[in-house]
Protein backbone atom coordinates (compact mmCIF):
# COMPACT_ATOMS: atom_id res chain seq x y z
CA UNK A 1 0.00 0.00 0.00
CA UNK A 2 1.19 3.51 -0.76
CA UNK A 3 2.13 5.50 2.34
CA UNK A 4 3.14 9.12 2.80
CA UNK A 5 5.32 10.88 5.35
CA UNK A 6 5.92 14.65 5.41
CA UNK A 7 9.34 16.07 6.11
CA UNK A 8 9.78 18.95 8.55
CA UNK A 9 9.75 21.46 5.68
CA UNK A 10 6.59 19.97 4.14
CA UNK A 11 7.89 17.74 1.34
CA UNK A 12 5.74 14.62 0.80
CA UNK A 13 7.79 11.41 0.90
CA UNK A 14 5.68 8.62 -0.64
CA UNK A 15 6.62 4.97 -0.39
CA UNK A 16 5.49 1.56 -1.60
CA UNK A 17 7.77 -0.86 0.21
CA UNK A 18 8.49 -4.47 -0.76
CA UNK A 19 10.76 -6.14 1.78
CA UNK A 20 11.40 -9.13 -0.49
CA UNK A 21 13.44 -6.94 -2.85
CA UNK A 22 17.22 -6.69 -2.59
CA UNK A 23 17.33 -3.13 -3.94
CA UNK A 24 15.90 0.32 -3.27
CA UNK A 25 14.87 3.13 -5.60
CA UNK A 26 14.57 6.79 -4.50
CA UNK A 27 13.08 9.42 -6.80
CA UNK A 28 12.67 13.16 -6.59
CA UNK A 29 9.89 14.40 -8.88
CA UNK A 30 9.44 18.04 -9.87
CA UNK A 31 6.31 19.45 -11.48
CA UNK A 32 8.25 21.22 -14.19
CA UNK A 33 9.08 20.88 -17.87
CA UNK A 34 8.64 22.51 -21.25
CA UNK A 35 4.86 22.72 -20.79
CA UNK A 36 5.36 25.15 -17.92
CA UNK A 37 8.14 27.28 -19.47
CA UNK A 38 7.84 30.74 -20.99
CA UNK A 39 9.32 31.48 -24.42
CA UNK A 40 12.22 33.21 -22.67
CA UNK A 41 12.98 30.20 -20.46
CA UNK A 42 12.53 27.48 -23.08
CA UNK A 43 14.90 24.64 -22.22
CA UNK A 44 15.71 25.80 -18.69
CA UNK A 45 14.20 22.69 -17.04
CA UNK A 46 16.34 20.39 -19.17
CA UNK A 47 19.37 22.60 -18.44
CA UNK A 48 18.66 22.35 -14.71
CA UNK A 49 18.46 18.55 -15.02
CA UNK A 50 21.98 18.54 -16.47
CA UNK A 51 23.41 21.04 -14.02
CA UNK A 52 21.91 19.58 -10.83
CA UNK A 53 23.97 16.38 -10.75
CA UNK A 54 27.10 18.23 -11.87
CA UNK A 55 26.48 20.68 -9.02
CA UNK A 56 26.40 17.83 -6.50
CA UNK A 57 29.75 16.60 -7.81
CA UNK A 58 31.14 20.12 -7.33
CA UNK A 59 29.80 20.29 -3.76
CA UNK A 60 31.39 16.89 -3.07
CA UNK A 61 34.77 18.12 -4.34
CA UNK A 62 34.64 15.88 -7.41
CA UNK A 63 34.03 12.68 -5.43
CA UNK A 64 30.44 11.95 -6.54
CA UNK A 65 31.16 9.63 -9.47
CA UNK A 66 33.83 7.71 -7.55
CA UNK A 67 31.34 7.21 -4.69
CA UNK A 68 28.65 5.97 -7.07
CA UNK A 69 31.05 3.42 -8.55
CA UNK A 70 32.39 2.37 -5.16
CA UNK A 71 28.91 1.42 -3.91
CA UNK A 72 27.39 0.34 -7.23
CA UNK A 73 24.77 3.10 -7.23
CA UNK A 74 22.94 4.37 -10.30
CA UNK A 75 22.14 8.11 -10.26
CA UNK A 76 20.34 9.59 -13.23
CA UNK A 77 17.61 11.94 -14.35
CA UNK A 78 15.17 12.66 -17.16
CA UNK A 79 13.05 15.61 -18.25
CA UNK A 80 9.59 15.32 -19.79
CA UNK A 81 7.15 17.98 -20.91
CA UNK A 82 5.42 17.97 -17.50
CA UNK A 83 7.94 16.55 -15.00
CA UNK A 84 11.56 16.06 -14.03
CA UNK A 85 12.62 12.73 -12.54
CA UNK A 86 15.84 12.40 -10.51
CA UNK A 87 16.48 8.87 -9.29
CA UNK A 88 19.12 6.87 -7.45
CA UNK A 89 19.12 3.13 -6.79
CA UNK A 90 21.31 0.31 -5.57
CA UNK A 91 21.71 -2.56 -3.13
CA UNK A 92 19.61 -2.05 -0.01
CA UNK A 93 22.70 -1.92 2.23
CA UNK A 94 23.63 1.45 0.70
CA UNK A 95 20.30 3.28 1.10
CA UNK A 96 21.67 5.94 3.48
CA UNK A 97 24.56 6.81 1.17
CA UNK A 98 22.09 7.24 -1.68
CA UNK A 99 19.79 9.36 0.51
CA UNK A 100 22.73 11.63 1.37
CA UNK A 101 23.44 12.11 -2.33
CA UNK A 102 19.94 12.76 -3.68
CA UNK A 103 19.08 15.15 -0.83
CA UNK A 104 21.89 17.44 -2.05
CA UNK A 105 19.67 18.38 -4.99
CA UNK A 106 18.10 20.89 -2.59
CA UNK A 107 21.42 22.76 -2.17
CA UNK A 108 21.99 26.03 -4.07
CA UNK A 109 23.77 25.93 -7.42
CA UNK A 110 27.35 27.02 -6.79
CA UNK A 111 28.88 25.51 -9.90
CA UNK A 112 31.58 27.76 -11.46
CA UNK A 113 30.68 29.52 -14.70
CA UNK A 114 33.23 27.46 -16.63
CA UNK A 115 31.45 24.22 -15.67
CA UNK A 116 28.04 25.67 -16.53
CA UNK A 117 29.38 26.71 -19.93
CA UNK A 118 30.83 23.22 -20.44
CA UNK A 119 27.42 21.69 -19.72
CA UNK A 120 25.84 24.21 -22.09
CA UNK A 121 28.10 22.87 -24.85
CA UNK A 122 27.11 19.29 -23.99
CA UNK A 123 23.44 20.25 -24.38
CA UNK A 124 24.18 21.81 -27.76
CA UNK A 125 25.92 18.58 -28.74
CA UNK A 126 22.81 16.67 -27.59
CA UNK A 127 20.67 18.91 -29.80
CA UNK A 128 22.88 18.14 -32.79
CA UNK A 129 22.81 14.39 -32.15
CA UNK A 130 19.06 14.28 -31.57
CA UNK A 131 18.38 16.50 -34.60
CA UNK A 132 15.23 17.39 -32.70
CA UNK A 133 13.98 20.04 -35.10
CA UNK A 134 14.07 17.72 -38.12
CA UNK A 135 12.16 14.73 -36.71
CA UNK A 136 8.61 13.81 -37.60
CA UNK A 137 7.72 14.03 -33.92
CA UNK A 138 8.92 17.65 -33.72
CA UNK A 139 7.01 18.50 -36.91
CA UNK A 140 3.90 16.79 -35.53
CA UNK A 141 4.10 18.63 -32.20
CA UNK A 142 4.13 21.98 -34.03
CA UNK A 143 1.16 20.96 -36.15
CA UNK A 144 -0.79 19.70 -33.12
CA UNK A 145 0.05 22.35 -30.52
CA UNK A 146 0.57 25.46 -32.65
CA UNK A 147 1.95 28.38 -30.66
CA UNK A 148 1.66 26.69 -27.24
CA UNK A 149 4.60 25.56 -25.11
CA UNK A 150 4.04 21.90 -26.05
CA UNK A 151 5.10 22.61 -29.62
CA UNK A 152 8.67 23.23 -28.43
CA UNK A 153 11.48 20.80 -27.76
CA UNK A 154 12.20 20.12 -24.08
CA UNK A 155 15.80 21.14 -24.86
CA UNK A 156 14.82 24.64 -25.96
CA UNK A 157 16.87 26.22 -28.75
CA UNK A 158 20.50 27.21 -29.17
CA UNK A 159 19.40 30.82 -28.65
CA UNK A 160 17.49 30.30 -25.41
CA UNK A 161 20.08 27.94 -23.92
CA UNK A 162 22.88 30.42 -24.60
CA UNK A 163 21.15 33.02 -22.38
CA UNK A 164 20.63 30.85 -19.28
CA UNK A 165 22.95 32.04 -16.52
CA UNK A 166 23.78 30.48 -13.15
CA UNK A 167 21.59 33.05 -11.43
CA UNK A 168 18.61 32.20 -13.61
CA UNK A 169 19.20 28.49 -13.01
CA UNK A 170 19.33 29.00 -9.24
CA UNK A 171 16.20 31.17 -9.23
CA UNK A 172 14.43 28.53 -11.28
CA UNK A 173 15.69 25.70 -9.04
CA UNK A 174 14.25 27.39 -5.94
CA UNK A 175 11.00 27.96 -7.80
CA UNK A 176 10.44 24.35 -8.94
CA UNK A 177 11.89 22.72 -5.82
CA UNK A 178 9.32 24.47 -3.70
CA UNK A 179 7.57 22.29 -1.13
CA UNK A 180 4.24 22.40 -2.96
CA UNK A 181 5.79 21.50 -6.29
CA UNK A 182 7.98 18.45 -5.59
CA UNK A 183 7.84 15.11 -3.81
CA UNK A 184 9.95 12.01 -3.18
CA UNK A 185 8.92 8.45 -3.96
CA UNK A 186 10.64 5.38 -2.49
CA UNK A 187 10.22 1.76 -3.58
CA UNK A 188 12.07 -1.48 -2.93
CA UNK A 189 13.32 -2.84 0.39
CA UNK A 190 13.55 0.07 2.85
CA UNK A 191 13.09 0.07 6.63
CA UNK A 192 11.07 2.56 8.69
CA UNK A 193 14.33 3.90 10.15
CA UNK A 194 15.69 4.52 6.66
CA UNK A 195 12.51 6.32 5.62
CA UNK A 196 12.85 8.48 8.72
CA UNK A 197 16.49 9.17 7.84
CA UNK A 198 15.58 10.35 4.33
CA UNK A 199 12.73 12.50 5.63
CA UNK A 200 15.01 14.15 8.19
CA UNK A 201 17.68 14.84 5.56
CA UNK A 202 15.39 16.64 3.12
CA UNK A 203 13.53 18.33 5.97
CA UNK A 204 16.60 20.40 6.87
CA UNK A 205 16.42 22.60 3.76
CA UNK A 206 14.62 25.92 3.63
CA UNK A 207 12.25 25.89 0.69
CA UNK A 208 10.05 28.41 -1.05
CA UNK A 209 6.32 28.01 -0.58
CA UNK A 210 5.90 27.96 -4.34
CA UNK A 211 2.93 27.23 -6.58
CA UNK A 212 1.84 23.70 -7.40
CA UNK A 213 1.90 23.34 -11.17
CA UNK A 214 -1.05 21.43 -12.54
CA UNK A 215 -0.78 18.66 -15.12
CA UNK A 216 -3.03 20.54 -17.53
CA UNK A 217 -1.88 20.95 -21.11
CA UNK A 218 -2.55 24.16 -23.03
CA UNK A 219 -5.43 23.33 -25.37
CA UNK A 220 -4.42 24.37 -28.90
CA UNK A 221 -6.70 26.17 -31.30
CA UNK A 222 -8.59 23.65 -33.40
CA UNK A 223 -8.35 20.82 -30.88
CA UNK A 224 -11.19 18.38 -31.66
CA UNK A 225 -11.89 20.25 -34.90
CA UNK A 226 -9.00 19.03 -37.06
CA UNK A 227 -11.05 17.82 -40.01
CA UNK A 228 -8.53 15.06 -40.86
CA UNK A 229 -5.93 17.73 -41.59
CA UNK A 230 -2.87 16.61 -43.59
CA UNK A 231 0.55 18.26 -43.23
CA UNK A 232 3.66 17.25 -45.17
CA UNK A 233 7.30 18.01 -44.43
CA UNK A 234 9.63 17.41 -47.35
CA UNK A 235 11.98 14.44 -47.07
CA UNK A 236 13.56 11.82 -49.31
CA UNK A 237 12.03 9.01 -47.23
CA UNK A 238 8.52 8.53 -45.90
CA UNK A 239 7.41 8.51 -42.29
CA UNK A 240 3.73 8.71 -41.30
CA UNK A 241 2.04 9.66 -38.04
CA UNK A 242 -1.70 9.64 -37.36
CA UNK A 243 -2.55 11.68 -34.25
CA UNK A 244 -5.98 11.69 -32.61
CA UNK A 245 -7.14 14.33 -30.10
CA UNK A 246 -8.61 12.91 -26.89
CA UNK A 247 -10.80 14.83 -24.46
CA UNK A 248 -9.89 13.28 -21.11
CA UNK A 249 -13.12 14.50 -19.49
CA UNK A 250 -14.85 11.58 -21.21
CA UNK A 251 -12.05 8.99 -21.23
CA UNK A 252 -9.91 7.36 -18.55
CA UNK A 253 -6.24 6.49 -18.76
CA UNK A 254 -6.96 2.73 -18.30
CA UNK A 255 -9.31 2.95 -21.28
CA UNK A 256 -6.61 4.59 -23.41
CA UNK A 257 -4.00 2.05 -22.30
CA UNK A 258 -6.25 -0.88 -23.18
CA UNK A 259 -7.24 0.68 -26.50
CA UNK A 260 -3.54 0.88 -27.32
CA UNK A 261 -3.07 -2.71 -26.13
CA UNK A 262 -5.72 -4.06 -28.54
CA UNK A 263 -4.46 -2.15 -31.57
CA UNK A 264 -0.71 -1.89 -31.13
CA UNK A 265 0.46 -3.91 -28.11
CA UNK A 266 1.49 -7.50 -27.61
CA UNK A 267 2.35 -10.26 -30.05
CA UNK A 268 -1.00 -10.23 -31.83
CA UNK A 269 -1.28 -6.52 -32.58
CA UNK A 270 -3.76 -6.42 -35.44
CA UNK A 271 -1.96 -3.58 -37.15
CA UNK A 272 1.43 -5.27 -36.98
CA UNK A 273 0.12 -8.69 -38.03
CA UNK A 274 -1.88 -7.32 -40.95
CA UNK A 275 0.43 -4.61 -42.28
CA UNK A 276 3.81 -6.16 -41.53
CA UNK A 277 3.60 -9.95 -41.25
CA UNK A 278 0.71 -10.65 -43.65
CA UNK A 279 1.22 -7.95 -46.27
CA UNK A 280 4.81 -6.80 -45.80
CA UNK A 281 3.88 -3.14 -46.25
CA UNK A 282 5.90 -1.91 -43.27
CA UNK A 283 8.57 -3.42 -41.04
CA UNK A 284 7.12 -2.11 -37.78
CA UNK A 285 4.21 -0.01 -36.61
CA UNK A 286 3.96 1.54 -33.18
CA UNK A 287 2.26 4.31 -31.28
CA UNK A 288 2.24 6.49 -28.21
CA UNK A 289 -0.11 8.11 -25.73
CA UNK A 290 0.80 11.64 -24.66
CA UNK A 291 -1.58 12.23 -21.79
CA UNK A 292 -2.35 15.11 -19.45
CA UNK A 293 -5.24 15.51 -17.07
CA UNK A 294 -7.37 17.48 -19.53
CA UNK A 295 -6.34 16.22 -22.98
CA UNK A 296 -4.30 13.49 -24.63
CA UNK A 297 -2.94 12.54 -28.04
CA UNK A 298 -3.23 8.94 -29.27
CA UNK A 299 -0.78 8.42 -32.12
CA UNK A 300 0.18 5.70 -34.61
CA UNK A 301 3.39 5.86 -36.61
CA UNK A 302 5.38 3.90 -39.17
CA UNK A 303 7.94 4.14 -41.98
CA UNK A 304 6.89 3.06 -45.46
CA UNK A 305 8.06 3.10 -49.08
CA UNK A 306 6.30 5.22 -51.68
CA UNK A 307 5.22 2.03 -53.46
CA UNK A 308 3.31 0.89 -50.36
CA UNK A 309 2.31 4.30 -48.99
CA UNK A 310 -1.37 4.41 -50.00
CA UNK A 311 -2.05 0.74 -49.30
CA UNK A 312 -0.53 0.98 -45.82
CA UNK A 313 -2.49 4.14 -44.98
CA UNK A 314 -5.73 2.57 -46.20
CA UNK A 315 -4.93 -0.51 -44.11
CA UNK A 316 -4.51 1.52 -40.91
CA UNK A 317 -7.72 3.45 -41.52
CA UNK A 318 -9.64 0.25 -42.30
CA UNK A 319 -8.49 -1.40 -39.06
CA UNK A 320 -9.52 1.65 -37.01
CA UNK A 321 -12.89 1.87 -38.75
CA UNK A 322 -13.50 -1.85 -38.24
CA UNK A 323 -12.58 -1.61 -34.55
CA UNK A 324 -15.40 0.92 -34.06
CA UNK A 325 -18.11 -1.34 -35.46
CA UNK A 326 -18.54 -3.94 -32.72
CA UNK A 327 -17.00 -5.08 -29.47
CA UNK A 328 -14.21 -7.63 -29.55
CA UNK A 329 -15.11 -11.14 -28.40
CA UNK A 330 -13.76 -11.93 -24.94
CA UNK A 331 -11.10 -14.30 -26.26
CA UNK A 332 -9.66 -11.48 -28.39
CA UNK A 333 -9.86 -8.79 -25.70
CA UNK A 334 -6.34 -8.63 -24.26
CA UNK A 335 -5.86 -7.09 -20.81
CA UNK A 336 -3.51 -9.55 -19.07
CA UNK A 337 -0.62 -7.10 -19.14
CA UNK A 338 -2.59 -4.81 -16.79
CA UNK A 339 -4.45 -7.44 -14.75
CA UNK A 340 -2.70 -10.82 -14.59
CA UNK A 341 0.72 -9.14 -14.71
CA UNK A 342 -0.11 -6.23 -12.41
CA UNK A 343 1.76 -7.61 -9.41
CA UNK A 344 4.87 -8.04 -11.57
CA UNK A 345 5.49 -4.37 -10.82
CA UNK A 346 6.58 -5.47 -7.35
CA UNK A 347 9.55 -7.23 -8.98
CA UNK A 348 10.78 -4.01 -10.59
CA UNK A 349 11.15 -1.19 -8.08
CA UNK A 350 12.12 1.35 -10.78
CA UNK A 351 9.02 0.66 -12.90
CA UNK A 352 6.80 0.58 -9.81
CA UNK A 353 8.26 3.88 -8.63
CA UNK A 354 7.65 5.81 -11.84
CA UNK A 355 4.28 4.20 -12.56
CA UNK A 356 2.74 5.03 -9.18
CA UNK A 357 4.27 8.51 -9.05
CA UNK A 358 2.87 9.28 -12.50
CA UNK A 359 -0.53 7.67 -11.93
CA UNK A 360 -1.19 8.99 -8.43
CA UNK A 361 0.61 12.33 -8.26
CA UNK A 362 0.54 13.66 -11.82
CA UNK A 363 -2.51 11.93 -13.36
CA UNK A 364 -4.10 11.99 -9.87
CA UNK A 365 -5.81 8.60 -10.23
CA UNK A 366 -5.61 7.91 -6.50
CA UNK A 367 -4.75 4.21 -6.44
CA UNK A 368 -4.32 2.98 -2.86
CA UNK A 369 -2.34 -0.07 -3.97
CA UNK A 370 -1.67 -2.26 -7.00
CA UNK A 371 -4.90 -4.20 -6.47
CA UNK A 372 -6.79 -0.91 -6.73
CA UNK A 373 -4.96 -0.17 -9.99
CA UNK A 374 -5.74 -3.65 -11.31
CA UNK A 375 -9.45 -3.16 -10.63
CA UNK A 376 -9.47 0.07 -12.63
CA UNK A 377 -8.29 -1.88 -15.69
CA UNK A 378 -10.54 -4.84 -14.97
CA UNK A 379 -13.54 -2.49 -15.08
CA UNK A 380 -12.90 -1.64 -18.76
CA UNK A 381 -15.07 -3.88 -20.95
CA UNK A 382 -14.86 -4.61 -24.70
CA UNK A 383 -18.18 -2.78 -25.10
CA UNK A 384 -16.83 0.32 -23.38
CA UNK A 385 -13.69 0.24 -25.51
CA UNK A 386 -15.78 0.39 -28.70
CA UNK A 387 -17.52 3.50 -27.34
CA UNK A 388 -14.13 5.08 -26.61
CA UNK A 389 -12.88 4.21 -30.11
CA UNK A 390 -15.98 5.77 -31.68
CA UNK A 391 -15.35 8.97 -29.74
CA UNK A 392 -11.64 9.18 -30.59
CA UNK A 393 -11.19 7.83 -34.11
CA UNK A 394 -13.00 10.54 -36.05
CA UNK A 395 -12.07 13.05 -38.74
CA UNK A 396 -12.52 15.90 -36.27
CA UNK A 397 -9.84 14.44 -34.01
CA UNK A 398 -7.39 13.37 -36.73
CA UNK A 399 -4.20 15.06 -37.87
CA UNK A 400 -1.99 13.23 -40.39
CA UNK A 401 1.65 14.33 -40.52
CA UNK A 402 4.02 12.98 -43.15
CA UNK A 403 7.68 13.29 -43.98
CA UNK A 404 8.00 12.59 -47.68
CA UNK A 405 8.58 13.97 -51.17
CA UNK A 406 5.83 16.57 -51.59
CA UNK A 407 5.97 16.33 -55.37
CA UNK A 408 5.31 12.60 -55.34
CA UNK A 409 2.46 12.51 -52.80
CA UNK A 410 -1.14 12.92 -53.98
CA UNK A 411 -2.85 14.93 -51.22
CA UNK A 412 -6.31 14.43 -52.73
CA UNK A 413 -5.84 10.68 -52.70
CA UNK A 414 -4.57 10.80 -49.11
CA UNK A 415 -7.58 12.88 -48.08
CA UNK A 416 -9.93 10.40 -49.71
CA UNK A 417 -8.39 7.54 -47.74
CA UNK A 418 -8.40 9.18 -44.30
CA UNK A 419 -11.99 10.38 -44.75
CA UNK A 420 -13.00 6.70 -44.47
CA UNK A 421 -12.26 6.80 -40.76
Amino acid sequence: MEKVKYSKNGIPVYSYINETQHTFYISLFLRAGSMHESDRDAGITHFLEHIAIRNINHIMMGELYKLLDRYGLDFNTATYSHLVHFHISGAKAHFRIAADIISKLFLPITLPKAEIDAERERIRAEMREEREGTTLRAFTQKELFGDTALSRSIMGSHGTVSKISRRRLEDYRRDVMAKDNCFLYVTGSVSDDEMEYLSELVGEYRLNRGIRRMNLAPVPEGFGRRGARIAVKHSDYIKVRLSFDVDMSGTTLPELDLLYEQLLGGYSSEMFIELSEHRGLVYDISGAIEDYNNIAIFSIGYDVSLAHFYEALAGVIAILADFKREALPRDRFYNAAYIDNQMNLLDDDSELNFTLAQDNHFSELGYRDLEDRREAYRAVTPERLVEVARDIFTQDNLTVTIKGNKRKLDLSRIKGIVNNI
